[in-house]
């Protein structure tokens, strides 16, 4: 079966939803612990106080995750060309998950269920924009055989021959013109060799072949 692979043009990383991003999960770390500070420091003053020991301890842990936050805030603001590049993104998602994950194991260990919430959220959040990232850079290919051509990630997924008008390729963008009006553009990636004339060519024998013949009876 002769087939053709084309490869589309990735869209590539929004950077801008790289940083935002970024900021959420710095803005979690300093209000998970300001909010822990608070509360540690309010609960001294009554009978639901923790031993001193665990209170400095969690006053500690809140500290440090208040300045992690602080610290990412100002990567993300300060560096935020180099921290929107893939290798640098992937290495803070690690950390911000790896901070994140033993306070939801702990605050469910605890009961504390509303604390748990927010850390568990925010790492289904970091894992969703690790994936966004790497699923934006992967290629998507046409394929072209002689049962029709299937496009990936579109909302017509695939289209029969027999719904084809005309295709054509022309400076790196394939035109697929269908029945009812409908026109379908989609970039081609430049780093290929394309063979046009034998992609039309094959094109235009399938829709020759798979065209349908109207019978007049009446």
């Amino acid at each position: 079966m002769t087939t053709y692979q084309l490869y589309l043009q990735t869209k590539g990383i929004n950077k801008r939803n790289v940083t935002f991003s970024h900021l959420m999960a710095a803005f979690l770390l300093i209000i998970m612990g300001a909010v822990s500070f608070v509360i540690i420091a309010l609960l001294g003053q009554t009978k639901a106080a923790a031993p001193e020991a665990d209170a400095m301890l969690y006053k500690s842990v809140s500290a440090i995750y208040i300045a992690a936050g602080i610290v990412l805030l100002a990567l993300t603001i300060g560096m935020n060309k180099r921290i929107v590049q893939k290798k640098n993104s992937t290495i803070l998602r690690v950390i911000e998950v790896a901070m994140l994950l033993p306070v939801c194991v702990f605050c469910i260990n605890k009961a504390w269920y509303v604390p748990a919430a927010f850390s568990g959220i925010g790492i289904l959040g970091i894992i969703y924009a690790f994936y966004y990232e790497n699923a934006a850079e992967k290629p998507s290919i046409i394929t072209i055989n002689e049962e029709g051509i299937a496009i990936p990630n579109h909302r017509t997924s695939f289209i029969s021959w027999d719904k084809v008008l005309r295709l054509i390729v022309r400076h790196r963008i394939l035109t697929i013109e269908v029945n009812g009006n409908k026109l379908f553009q989609l970039d081609l990636s430049a780093d290929q060799n394309l063979e046009v004339t034998d992609i039309e060519t094959f094109a235009l024998e399938q829709i020759k072949s798979n065209k349908k013949i109207i019978k007049n009876d009446w």
